[in-house]
């Protein structure tokens, strides 16, 4: 479909573009063509009017004759050529014909005819350029468009591959302590396998949504954290501080995992003494 049947605006704007050059068109034809002024107006503004909505076909005969490939420029001249001839040919038969029934006593004159013929024609090939112009300019648009829908895809997919990526490590290290536990300590190792078994059930879930509440993605953490403190036991202290207003804020899912699991990776595993993970939000008007 052509742009201009989406955007009433610029539709109303075209054709009284066209409508401008009609008004112009028919005080030639009171000046110099001897025509009533008011018979002048009725058959030239409609008549270019009725021209401007043909010369939107223009926009489908860019797009049959693209300015690419080989041959190009001979087949865009033929094509475009032999478009506006016969649009221009038909276009100053209903001239004439609209001239005799509503202008009695004006007439084209040979030369006058001759004249509408060549403006037709220039007028035809001078939309041809105009909608070539459009057609670069949506062409750019549209490769800026997938450009920046590819960048989104590709956002997307890292997203979704952090989401779905659970650390080996933190696997190993859970069945580990599982098994270290089981001889000694079997009511630990229990709830240690309930825990992990509930945090891959819950990381499934969240992860194919697109957000979640904060308050769920802190409540797997925390389950996540609660794992971690059986294997590292007093070396890990936990501090987790959300404020009510900040728990219903919507967060990408599993956002806080890779920085959870980085803080116990290269911070509290690496000091005898552990240390503190911390887990804050709060929220301060529409800000977060």
């Amino acid at each position: 479909m052509h742009p201009l049947f989406t955007r009433v605006g610029g539709l109303l704007a075209y054709l009284a573009l066209w409508a401008i050059v009609g008004l112009a068109t028919a005080v030639v034809l009171a000046v110099r063509g001897g025509w009533m002024p008011e018979e002048a107006l009725l058959v030239a503004v409609p008549l270019f009017l009725v021209y401007g909505i043909v010369c939107l076909a223009t926009w489908y005969v860019c797009r049959a004759f693209p300015l690419t490939g080989a041959g190009t420029l001979g087949r865009v001249l033929l094509g475009h050529g032999a478009a506006a001839a016969f649009t221009s040919t038909v276009w100053v038969a209903l001239a004439q014909g609209w001239s005799a029934v509503l202008a009695s006593q004006a007439r084209w004159t040979r030369d006058g005819t001759l004249v509408l013929f060549l403006a037709g024609v220039l007028l035809f090939l001078l939309s041809s350029a105009v909608h070539y112009v459009f057609l670069a300019l949506e062409a750019q648009q549209a490769a800026r468009r997938q450009a920046l829908e590819s960048a989104v895809l590709a956002r997307e997919a890292e997203l979704r591959a952090l989401r779905a990526q659970v650390n080996p490590h933190f696997l190993f290290n859970s069945l580990h302590s599982i098994g270290a536990l089981a001889g000694t300590r079997p009511t630990a190792a229990r709830d240690m396998a309930i825990g992990l078994g509930e945090f891959l059930r819950y990381s499934v879930k969240l992860g194919g949504l697109e957000v979640v509440p904060l308050q769920q993605e802190v409540a797997l953490m925390a389950q996540y954290l609660a794992i971690e403190q059986v294997r590292f036991g007093e070396r890990l202290r936990v501090h987790i501080d959300v404020a009510d207003a900040a728990a219903p804020v919507p967060v990408p899912p599993l956002v806080l995992q890779p920085l959870v699991e980085n803080a116990i990776k290269h911070g509290v595993a690496g000091m005898i003494d552990g240390g503190d993970v911390r887990l804050e939000a709060s929220r301060d008007g529409e800000a977060c």
